[in-house]
């Protein structure tokens, strides 16, 4: 079985413990995650199975939105709930407007502190493992693209915002932000990821959900093929181009049955003349062999 499955994480466990439950279940060899949802976070956390798992780079650069909640008064250092307290102050308390002056400025292509107990790579090792041994504080500056950020309610110390983002944002270097700008410190307390690209939280599957289709024999249903995903051409080759095709051999212009080439798109699906995905190719300048095969699926 080959494709996404839109996967609903809820806290408590980590994108690995979901993504190992998910291999287990469908039994295959090759699954991962498209973005990483920390331990406390739930929501939108899609899963490729199969061959869907070479298209991870095509399906995680694509826009995401949140729902978050955050406490007042409080700086740790993950930024959220779950580190260690580093500071305390309840001696200002900012109002609601206060809350969203600076919520609001929060848009644009800002550069913001990375937590230390993030996945981000520091020479190759994981952020968070040199935090715990105490060699990190910080993970650096990293710039992240905000299109809206947007207060949705407070009643102090509690607030909660919705963000709107791309690819890399860290929302716990917002909340950091907003405290540090209000001068009380600020961590985030809860999270929850409505949209990761096109996949939302509205047709998405929990484990639950996922072990009842299981039970039913019916677990093609939890899963997108790569071909309802991704905006690309589909070509149609005759029988006799597979074998060469297995073997990485591009098929000449007259083994197609069907060629989009006048499209203006430079990837194309390869299929058969089942609806066989068989591989993935590439437009050329070349009249004999107009796609160049990238990527074999068989």
């Amino acid at each position: 079985m080959n494709g996404v499955i839109n996967f609903y994480k809820e806290a408590g466990i980590t994108s690995f413990q979901a993504v190992d439950k998910i291999k287990k279940i469908f039994n295959v060899s090759k699954c991962g995650h498209l973005g990483t949802l920390d331990p406390m976070a739930e929501g939108v956390l899609p899963i490729c199975i199969g061959y869907a798992t070479r298209f991870a780079d095509y399906l995680s650069s694509v826009d995401k939105e949140y729902i978050s909640e955050f406490k007042i008064g409080l700086m740790s250092d993950s930024y959220d709930i779950t580190g260690n307290i580093l500071s305390e102050n309840n001696k200002i308390i900012p109002t609601f407007e206060d809350i969203e002056n600076q919520v609001l400025k929060i848009k644009g292509t800002i550069s913001l502190t990375v937590p230390a107990y993030s996945a981000k790579k520091i020479n190759g090792v994981r952020a968070y493992k040199l935090a715990r041994k105490g060699i990190l504080e910080d993970a650096g500056k990293k710039e992240m693209d905000i299109y809206s950020c947007n207060l949705l309610n407070y009643e102090y110390p509690l607030g909660i915002i919705n963000v709107k983002c791309g690819k890399g944002t860290y929302i716990r270097s917002i909340i950091n932000e907003i405290g540090l700008n209000l001068s009380t410190g600020a961590v985030m307390t809860g999270l929850i990821r409505v949209t990761n690209g096109i996949f939302t939280n509205k047709n998405s599957f929990k484990l639950q959900d996922i072990e009842k289709l299981k039970d039913e024999n019916n677990l093609e249903k939890a899963v997108v093929p790569i071909t309802n995903l991704l905006d690309w051409e589909k070509a149609v080759v005759k029988d006799e181009a597979i074998i060469n095709i297995s073997r990485g051999i591009s098929p000449k212009k007259d083994l197609y049955l069907k060629l989009p080439i006048e499209n203006d798109c430079d990837n194309f699906f390869i299929m058969d003349t089942n609806g066989r995905l068989l591989s993935i190719g590439v437009r050329q300048e070349n009249s004999t062999f107009p796609l160049k095969i990238k990527m074999v699926l068989i």
